[in-house]
């Protein structure tokens, strides 16, 4: 009732202020205009307010009707409760008399706790798969999560297997079994799956070499979750528990890496075997021309045509010679292309790798897995194998900078491993599995191939070097001296080869056969001039160099000067290469051997100019004229005379035209050619002795020694003086002792003297001696010959032996025959005994042995008639002859001395002939 009387008061006062708020609206007339909008606005407050009110009764219609229900169930809960109170009251009292029955109330307690407990177990076997999907989801969610995952499902899958095993104790139903294994191998397909993950993945090569810097962390978990595998592999082995498969994932880890490397390499090595294979497509006309561009209308007619002429750009837009070209596709092999493939986006980012798993990789596994170790390995056999197949595939076809960007590869790949720790032993490739065992290692045949290309183009520049060199004519230098530009230019070419390997910044194996080829080629080098210097006559390839010209005087010089020039730069060189080559190549190079063959070669030239010089019609008619009895100019001393001034003459140019340091050798060469071709006038002819021709000869020896005394040593020129005094002292010598040992002296010096030389000295020469003196002189002549033949027997042999030598052949890995092996340690052995020394002539000339290896060979056979007779010589106190005195180089002073005086007419001017001087030629004759 006092709620009606509420709502009515509440009615009366909302319509009275309803009344007031009009009254508010319309004070003045002119309101009324707004009486439609005031209604329409009231219409509209009024629908709100009604939707309000039926919105607020619907809510607590609702609120009445929920409190409705929850009083209707508490009053059922409370019905329930008050049944299972009443049901208590019967239970305590039916169990009031079981109070003291304690073993029944234990055996139903355990049989609950059972029953509860086996309840639970079933909860958890039927959740397994369920929570594998959860552990799966949260490995999706967040890869950090691995080791927990991994654990919940090792936990899992345990469970799972017990389950099954179990079962299959208690339940002998197949069925059953099957269907249990079928709902449980969800568990099983979710560890595959954390495996596929962990292993196709995470742990994939190269996969985990870019992931450890990257996501270190995640690498060290995938390492964790291996180590806890690998416990729990060795705890089942402990218990043997053998139902339960070991994943050994570590064994399938590295396992995986060498998989992954040969996969990785597989199309590096179809690429390698692709070598030389077309590898693009370029467009070309009719005339083999690149075409770099076209332009066609609507119909496929050219329009304009960019195509490469004569290396030259050539744009073709006339309609009517465009009508005439035919473009089409022609397939290629494009090098540089190969390369930057194989070698760029193929093994260097794999040697990149290496350094990656040094720096990063190796930090997050065990020091136990030796990671960087395992990986190398791999890698440096697949690497092998890579550029076996290239070397092989490529020797043939591939260009020089080629195989320099292959040599380079090769070099700094070796570099990054130095740099990485790895053992110098194990730096070199090794032989590729998949080789044949009896080849070569493809590197070797293609550093062969480079060095051989290098060797022939080499060979070619020096042949036109020499070739233009004898074409021009020698050009003085600002000294005097006679040179051409070849030895200079020689060297530039040879530095130039050695500068390419050295900016490969190589030192071993790639220097040492650059060096090793550089040096053949100078061997090669210095071999075409001494054919040259042997003349077309001398039966020597380098004959044909310039059209096997004669050489000139002034050429010949040059030569000289050229080789002594190229033994300087040889030594430069060989210090360069010495330096740039590491210790253990060092040793193996015989470079002072060759740099000296340059001054062998230039002592040859020196031959060669000296026999030039005494070709001279006018030199060569004094030299004809020695030892002639009836010649009255020799026996006068003009002949002498004229021979020396002649050579003065020369000399006078030789000192201008040769190098100061070589010019000595020139000056020895010439007295041992003037002493040759004297020695020859003599065995042609032996002139008859007489005391004029004694004398004469005497004279000759002392005017010969004051002239060369200023350019021979003292001791190499009373070698060849002495040869002189020997022939003299068959002249004149009277006992048979003396006889013989100037014949000995001689006959180690020349093979001239036979014994029909000797037969004919002293029967037709020689009126002064009796015939027990002539048998006595012919007996130990001979016995000296056979001596002599036996040495040279001797020596021969002993060039043999050291002609067999033997050359390491150079290779990465070659493997040696079993012969071949024992040889080369036999040698070895040889080596290590005999003492270092500088390499025989003989090696250089088997064909001419030294003379003084002969002589050294006589000196150590016995020779006893010689020596009895020296002897007996001695003991009667019967001095040598005195034609036969030592000549020392004051007594020679005092000779030439007293010839001066007694003849001052002997005195003759020079007989060199000159193209230049043929006017002068009256002049240059000996006055009468």
């Amino acid at each position: 009732m006092t709620e009606t009387i509420d709502i009515a008061e509440q009615a009366l006062s909302a319509k009275e202020q309803g009344v007031v708020e009009i009254l508010r609206l319309l004070q003045h007339p002119e309101d009324l205009s707004r009486l439609t909008d005031i209604t329409s606005e009231y219409e509209s407050r009024h629908r709100t307010a009604k939707a309000t009110l039926s919105a607020m009764v619907q809510s607590q219609v609702e609120s009445t009707r929920l409190g409705m229900d929850l009083l209707e169930r508490a009053h059922r809960h409370i019905l329930k409760l008050q049944a299972a109170l009443e049901r208590i009251d019967r239970l305590c009292a039916e169990c009031s008399d079981l109070v003291h029955h304690h073993d029944k109330i234990k055996l139903l307690a355990t049989t609950h706790g059972n029953i509860k407990k086996v309840l639970s177990e079933i909860e958890d076997i039927v959740d397994l798969p369920y929570r594998a999907d959860r552990c799966w989801e949260m490995l999706e969610a967040d890869e950090a999560n691995l080791v927990p995952a991994f654990e919940a499902l090792v936990l899992l899958t345990g469970t799972a297997e017990n389950a099954k095993l179990a079962w299959q104790r208690s339940n002998k139903s197949a069925a059953d079994l099957s269907e249990l294994s079928a709902y449980l191998a969800r568990v099983d397909d979710v560890m595959r799956r954390f495996e596929k993950l962990l292993f196709g993945e995470h742990l994939n090569l190269p996969h985990f070499i870019y992931l450890s810097q990257e996501r270190p962390t995640l690498l060290v978990d995938c390492v964790r979750v291996m180590e806890l595998q690998e416990l729990l592999d060795a705890e089942y082995r402990r218990v043997k528990m053998g139902a339960v498969p070991q994943r050994r994932y570590k064994d399938r880890f590295f396992a995986s890496i060498t998989a992954g490397a040969e996969q990785r390499f597989k199309n590096l090595l179809e690429l390698a075997q692709a070598c030389n294979q077309p590898n693009t497509v370029v467009r070309i006309d009719q005339d083999a021309n690149v075409v770099v561009s076209e332009i066609r209308d609507y119909l496929g007619n050219l329009t304009r045509l960019v195509r490469i002429v004569n290396r030259q750009e050539e744009v073709v837009d006339d309609p009517e010679e465009l009508r005439g070209i035919e473009v089409f596709d022609e397939p290629l092999f494009d090098e540089s292309l190969f390369l930057d493939e194989l070698l760029d986006r193929g093994l260097y980012e794999m040697t990149d790798e290496l350094a990656m798993v040094y720096d990063y990789t190796a930090a997050c596994f065990p020091p136990s897995y030796d990671i960087f170790n395992r990986v190398f390995q791999t890698y440096h056999v697949q690497f092998a194998v890579v550029i076996d197949v290239l070397g092989h595939s490529a020797a043939d076809g591939m260009s020089t900078q080629g195989a320099l960007r292959v040599m380079d590869w090769v070099q700094k790949y070796m570099d990054t491993l130095r740099n990485l720790g790895v053992d110098d032993d194990l730096v070199r490739l090794p032989p590729s599995p998949l080789a044949d065992p009896e080849s070569m290692p493809g590197m070797v045949v293609l550093m062969d191939s480079y060095v051989g290309r290098m060797a022939k183009t080499m060979t070619e520049w020096y042949n036109r070097i020499l070739d233009a060199d004898l074409r021009g004519n020698p050009k003085p230098t600002a000294d005097g001296t006679l040179c051409t530009m070849g030895a200079i230019d020689f060297f530039r070419m040879l530095s130039q080869q050695v500068a390419i390997i050295e900016a490969l910044n190589d030192h071993g194996e790639v220097m040492f056969q650059t060096a090793r080829t550089a040096l053949d080629v100078m061997r090669a080098f210095q071999e075409t001039q001494r054919e040259i210097l042997a003349g077309p006559g001398g039966g020597g390839g380098g004959a044909g160099v310039a059209g096997g010209r004669p050489i000139s005087l002034e050429m010949a010089v040059a030569f000289i000067n050229n080789n002594v020039t190229c033994y300087d730069q040889s030594l430069q060189f060989a210090d360069d290469v010495q330096r740039q080559l590491s210790k253990a190549y060092r040793d193996q190079l015989d470079i002072e051997d060759v740099c000296r063959g340059f001054l062998e070669v230039a002592k040859l030239a020196s031959q060669r100019a000296v026999h030039i010089m005494f070709n001279d019609p006018g030199l060569s008619y004094q030299v004809k004229g020695l030892y002639g009895n009836g010649n009255t100019e020799y026996l006068s001393g003009r002949t002498t005379a004229t021979l020396i001034a002649t050579l003065r003459d020369y000399f006078i140019d030789f000192k201008v035209w040769v190098q100061p340091s070589f010019l000595k050798r020139v000056a020895e060469a010439a007295l041992e050619e003037l002493v040759r071709r004297a020695i020859n006038m003599y065995v042609v002819a032996p002139p008859q002795a007489t005391e004029a021709l004694t004398k004469r000869m005497s004279d000759d020896e002392a005017d010969l020694l004051t002239y060369f005394e200023s350019y021979v040593k003292l001791d190499k020129l009373h070698k060849h003086i002495s040869v002189l005094a020997d022939m003299r002292e068959l002249l004149v010598a009277n006992s048979p002792e003396t006889f013989a040992l100037a014949y000995a002296n001689l006959l180690a010096m020349s093979k001239s003297f036979t014994l029909e030389v000797v037969t004919k000295i002293v029967t037709t020469c020689r009126s002064d001696l009796t015939k027990k003196q002539i048998s006595d002189m012919t007996s130990q002549c001979k016995d000296l010959w056979k001596q002599r033949e036996v040495a040279r027997k001797v020596a021969r042999e002993d060039v043999d032996k050291q002609q067999e030598g033997w050359g390491a052949f150079f290779g990465w890995g070659k493997k040696l025959q079993p012969h071949e092996q024992q040889e080369q340690q036999q040698q070895q052995q040889q080596q290590q005994q005999k003492p270092k020394a500088a390499p025989s002539k003989e090696k250089e000339q088997p064909s001419k042995p030294p003379r003084s290896k002969d002589k050294e060979s006589r000196s150590q056979l016995p020779s006893p008639p010689l020596q009895q007779q020296q002897q007996q010589a001695k003991e009667k106190g019967e001095p040598a002859s005195k034609e036969k005195q030592p000549l020392t180089q004051k007594g020679l002073k005092e000779q030439e001395q007293q010839s001066k005086e007694k003849e001052p007419t002997q005195k003759g001017q020079s007989t060199k002939q000159r193209p230049s001087e043929g006017k002068e030629q009256q002049k240059q004759q000996p006055k009468q």
